[in-house]
């Protein structure tokens, strides 16, 4: 019987060791593993062994064995497959294809039994991240995996480690407290930038920003970070304009986001009228684009965030009609 694992690294890898682990702790079987080195003939003398503690166990790593070798992998990897096309019936094997191709999925359906372990993103991130929290024992109050999303992104194995170190924690964890003890300043930081220049507060904003160059967070990474809540507010901003009551839910579907940051970028676009995000918007672009073409990354930042701030405080000193209404509107 093959069982074969493919899909995001990370996931697949965790499945295929889980079943060896698993599979073997049964009894009744010898585990041989092939990774490094692994050809059709070293397979061929796998499967046609016999151990002294029972029947062969096979886990193939194919990640690992074919791992650099880009299309020079496909004859070796074919001669595999067809290798197992012909393995007894009875020898259960393992196989880890994390990058298998549709037609290389179709040909292990063929085979056995095909787990395939896609990337969860958006509304998906959020629903696997609940799984994982409640598999883990975690004790929660509030949203604490869409906060966990917001911060980490599809980044599995570091949200995995982060939830082995909150494991250990004895205590019931609030999206603010999972903040607080997740070291990722750049995404927990870039909120707290973005109100600071919708303020119009430009010592706060310095000061924010500040804070997470001191951190050591790198400049380019500090302004994606924040050229992408601007683009959320955006995209909040336009759905504002077709359904003023648009809410965190619909928004988040709409902009294929986590409902988490989704919810605080609408509160932004409340606050903001066409004309204002469009000064904000081409701002950010502006310092972006200098950045990319070598400018000084920390100068560029630092100009954008002041420039940005008392951009919105001279707006919110001006006379007449505002975001939230005024003699004209």
């Amino acid at each position: 019987m093959v069982t074969v694992f493919s899909g995001d690294a990370f996931l697949a890898g965790r499945a295929f060791a889980r079943a060896a682990r698993d599979t073997a702790a049964q009894g009744g079987f010898e585990l041989v593993r092939l990774g490094e080195g692994l050809d059709a003939a070293s397979l061929r003398e796998a499967l046609g062994q016999g151990g002294l503690f029972g029947q062969p166990l096979v886990a193939l790593d194919l990640d690992t064995a074919f791992a650099g070798m880009g299309s020079a992998a496909t004859s070796e990897r074919n001669a595999v497959m067809t290798q197992l096309e012909a393995a007894p019936a009875d020898v259960v094997v393992l196989v880890l294809d994390s990058a298998a191709t549709p037609a290389r999925q179709r040909r292990w359906r063929a085979l056995g039994k095909l787990e395939h372990l896609p990337t969860p993103r958006y509304g998906n991130l959020v629903r696997w991240l609940r799984a994982e929290l409640d598999a883990a024992g975690i004790r929660t109050r509030g949203d604490v995996a869409a906060t966990l999303a917001d911060l980490f992104g599809d980044d599995l194995p570091g949200i995995v480690a982060e939830l082995s170190k909150l494991r250990v924690l004895d205590e019931t964890f609030t999206p603010e407290r999972v903040t607080e003890l997740v070291h990722r300043p750049a995404a927990r930081n870039a909120f707290q930038l973005i109100d600071a220049v919708m303020a119009g507060d430009a010592a706060v904003a310095f000061e924010t920003l500040d804070a997470l160059l001191q951190s050591g967070e790198p400049p380019i990474r500090i302004m994606a970070a924040f050229a992408w809540q601007v683009d959320l507010v955006a995209g909040c901003v336009g759905l504002r304009d077709d359904d003023p009551d648009v809410d965190q839910g619909r928004a988040a579907a709409a902009l294929k986001a986590n409902p988490f940051p989704t919810g605080k970028a609408l509160a932004i676009a409340a606050r903001l009228d066409e004309a204002a995000l469009s000064e904000l918007v081409a701002t950010v672009v502006e310092a972006d684009v200098a950045m990319k073409r070598g400018a000084d990354p920390v100068w560029r930042l630092q100009a954008c965030v002041l420039r940005a701030a008392r951009m919105m405080a001279a707006r919110r000193a001006a006379p007449g009609p505002g975001p939230a209404g005024g003699a004209g509107a």
